[in-house]
């Protein structure tokens, strides 16, 4: 059996988990680990915090069985560089999160992907937008992101970034000083 190691890197926490080609996690491999204001400011702790939440699958009796690793983060991304720039992670810009992952696991395919893309895909998969052709999915929890099906196929762009959706400007909303994001105006 050929699996996974999936992992979602947000604003408040880092999780993974191992998924069969059916798209299930597999039973006892998910970990999950506080990213938290020091892992927020510190690469350092972000680092420590990405392999404590990685240890139950690597210990796995399953992990033999990984073929693969797939990283979902908060955007931007810088795709070429295998790094993040998380507009809610201000201490982590360009960290080589790629790098990380191949460290800590010792597996050399590691993709990175923004969050909302990699819902997407998963939506196209197995869930609400099975069989569906066009649709926008919105990542609503600590920022705001999103992706986008366009003709049955997920459109990450050039960069990735394709589908960050809470930062896009909103023009003035009433009463309100300036323009503002999609993310700002939903906090």
């Amino acid at each position: 059996m050929t699996a996974a190691l999936a992992i979602d890197l947000g604003g408040t926490k880092v999780e993974a988990a191992l998924i069969g080609a059916d798209g299930t996690i597999l039973p006892g491999t998910r970990g999950r680990a506080p990213m938290g204001e020091t892992g927020a400011a510190n690469p350092d702790a972000a680092a420590a915090s990405i392999a404590a939440a990685l240890r139950t699958a690597i210990d796995s009796p399953h992990w033999a069985d990984v073929a693969a690793a797939g990283i979902g983060s908060a955007g931007p991304l810088n795709l070429p560089l295998g790094a993040i720039s998380p507009i809610n992670l201000v201490g982590l810009r360009d960290f080589p999160v790629v790098d990380v992952v191949r460290r800590v696991t010792g597996l050399d395919d590691v993709r990175l992907r923004l969050d909302g893309t990699c819902i997407a895909l998963a939506e196209l998969w197995l869930g609400a937008a099975r069989g569906v052709r066009n649709a926008m999915v919105f990542v609503v929890s600590t920022g705001v992101g999103g992706g986008i099906i366009s003709d049955g196929r997920v459109i990450a762009g050039a960069t990735g970034n394709a589908g960050h959706l809470g930062q896009v400007i909103v023009d003035r909303v009433e009463g309100s000083a300036a323009a503002a994001t999609v993310e700002e105006l939903s906090s």
